[in-house]
């Protein structure tokens, strides 16, 4: 009797702490749905907070800071002028743009790094201050790559253009497109030049470019790299005889007042890429992304078309103000050309010779991409 009774008790224990276990099975699994339905709700809360906080980041109004380092009688201060109308007219305000002329922060090898550091939003500098950024935008430094500005404008404005733009999102820096300087001429104080033999013991100012620096060396000059912001009183002091830039700039910088004589040798079709700093673009929604895409390409287009029409005015200019402004004739220029060349396969590892290649191939230049293939 008492053993019966004892084994009915422990079958009625078991039964018991069963129906407690099953109970604690099905209160876990009810706090782990729960648990899933809270997280579910929680990434939901966070990516619609996250949503939030860019569209209130998106309308916030934002500070553009331009830098440049010429005047503002310069078709580059009109070029970034309107760019400032177009942006802040099409952003609705969003953006309140500032423009800096004039080197006020700095020469344009400043404005680069300023750029890439994001204390500037937007610069234009040469090419060939990109290239200590990125090797391939060196091609541009390169001599008598182009024939004339419509085929410098189609090659820059094709794939191969925005392939050498793209090369520059890795330091920090987004092309909008390339803008130009135009075509960059010699300037001297001592003779008319009109072959390499005449720069012999001539001192001539470049840019820090280590291709611009071995093309002139090469042509017979000695060279004295700098930055722009100094040659003026470099070449009043005589520090330097001479120096190479775009008409637009010796006339605007009043250099025929201390270089008498000019040398159109149009050794260099001189791009400048407007570029803006990554992170500040990257943050911004693609609307507004495309506002400031499609205001550098209409101000592009205005620049070039205001350099076109104002170059034959400007030599005009220079000739009434005392400048002895000299032609090259095909043969002449040819001298210049062979005198160079061989720079192409001496810095074709450092460029990258397909990059080269595409660019002369894209500009027709048959003549040195031969040379190249050779």
């Amino acid at each position: 009797m008492y053993t019966r009774n004892t084994g009915f008790s422990r079958r009625k224990n078991m039964r018991f702490f069963r129906r407690i276990t099953m109970k604690k099975q099905y209160l876990v699994v009810f706090i782990l749905i729960l648990f899933l339905l809270s997280s579910c709700s929680n990434k939901t809360g966070l990516k619609s907070t996250e949503e939030q906080n860019k569209n209130q980041a998106d309308n916030k109004k934002s500070k553009i800071t331009i830098s440049h380092e010429v005047s503002e009688d310069m078709t580059k201060h009109t070029m970034f002028q309107k760019f400032k109308e177009l942006v802040e007219k099409n952003s609705n305000g969003k953006f309140d743009v500032e423009i800096f002329p004039n080197a006020q922060l700095g020469g344009d090898d400043e404005a680069v790094a300023s750029t890439q550091q994001g204390n500037i939003t937007i610069s234009a500098p040469s090419a060939a201050l990109l290239g200590n950024f990125s090797p391939a935008l060196q091609v541009f430094d390169l001599p008598f790559i182009f024939k004339d500005s419509k085929t410098a404008h189609q090659t820059l404005d094709g794939d191969v253009g925005s392939n050498l733009l793209k090369k520059l999102e890795d330091k920090g820096l987004v092309g909008l497109g390339f803008s130009e300087n135009g075509w960059r001429q010699l300037t001297n104080s001592k003779k008319s030049i009109t072959s390499p033999d005449q720069l012999n013991g001539l001192k001539i100012r470049t840019m820090n470019s280590p291709i611009h620096i071995t093309a002139w060396k090469q042509l017979g000059a000695n060279v004295t790299p700098m930055s722009f912001t100094e040659v003026f009183t470099s070449l009043s002091q005589g520090t330097i005889d001479g120096q190479e830039n775009p008409l637009q700039i010796i006339y605007s910088m009043k250099l025929y007042e201390v270089n008498k004589y000019v040398t159109l040798t149009g050794h260099i079709y001189d791009p400048e890429p407007i570029i803006i700093n990554k992170k500040f673009f990257d943050s911004l929604s693609p609307q507004n992304q495309k506002i400031i895409q499609d205001a550098a390409k209409e101000v592009i287009t205005l620049e070039r078309t205001l350099n076109q029409n104002s170059e034959s005015d400007i030599r005009k200019k220079l000739g009434e103000k005392g400048a002895v402004v000299a032609d090259l004739s095909p043969e002449q220029r040819q001298v210049w050309v062979d005198k160079v060349k061989p720079i192409y396969k001496q810095y074709a590892n450092t460029i990258g010779s397909n990059d080269i290649k595409a660019v002369l191939k894209a500009a027709g230049n048959s003549t040195l991409l031969d040379y190249m293939n050779q």
